[in-house]
């Protein structure tokens, strides 16, 4: 992998105030990109980056007005944008009969309707710009059915299909996405669950490694998705009894 690639590339994450978004920014700056984290616990003062910074900016996922706002000061800026790592998502774990109507909508808004705005507004960019890649954080609940993820298998189903769409509509602009399958990842997310054993799980680092690893690759190279695991493959969660 040549991160050099990386030195002055205008890369978007959100959720990028903490766990994989975090690293990912961190690994990003660290290759000379200039990164925009877009995230809830962002600052609404914060100055636009330059090549090797981060600039964590308050922006919520799922307002359609802060989104496109958030890609017009990049276009403004930059005129264009080279890469987005959507990151930002939740996840609430119950059987289906518990879960409430509330709940279940705001995991799609977050997880569902967040990544298509900020793809959507990349994707203009980008069209325009001779392309660019959109990668989209998916889970393996968005490829196997898993009990007590009904709101959050769904929307990574969701996730998984539009990615697939991404690339279909983009081919003829030189737009690649990809959709990051993960197993089971130690985050702030999983850790406040206690469902796994820590040890068993895969560290952020390893995922912002291999995320790096995409983002790298010259657009006439196409991932449509990876997959990544931890060694026992599919966890049993501690929380289902």
């Amino acid at each position: 992998m040549d991160k050099n690639s990386l030195f002055g590339k205008v890369a978007v994450i959100t959720g990028g105030a903490q766990g994989i978004g975090k690293k990912v920014g961190e690994m990003l700056a660290k290759s000379g990109a200039c990164v925009w984290s877009g995230d809830i616990k962002g600052s609404k003062d914060d100055s636009p980056p330059a090549a090797g910074e981060v600039s964590r900016i308050y922006m919520d996922i799922t307002d359609e007005k802060q989104v496109v706002d958030f890609f017009g000061r990049i276009a403004v800026q930059h005129g264009r944008v080279d890469m987005v790592i959507n990151c930002a998502g939740i996840g609430i774990f119950k059987p289906i009969v518990d879960t409430t109507l509330e709940e279940w909508k705001r995991v799609l808004d977050i997880n569902v309707t967040g990544v298509f705005l900020a793809s959507r507004e990349a994707f203009k960019l980008m069209k325009r710009n001779d392309g660019g890649r959109i990668i989209n954080l998916s889970s393996i609940s968005g490829v196997t059915p898993i009990i007590h993820n009904g709101s959050y298998g769904t929307s990574k189903y969701a996730v998984h299909g539009f990615t697939q769409i991404i690339n279909e509509e983009g081919k003829e602009f030189g737009i690649r996405a990809t959709t990051v399958i993960l197993g089971a990842t130690r985050t702030e997310m999983t850790d406040g669950l206690g469902a796994f054993d820590p040890d068993e799980m895969i560290p952020v680092e390893d995922v912002a490694d291999a995320i790096i690893e995409v983002a790298a690759k010259p657009l006439h190279i196409r991932m449509d998705e990876i997959k990544i695991m931890p060694p026992k493959g599919i966890l049993t969660s501690k929380l289902i009894g």
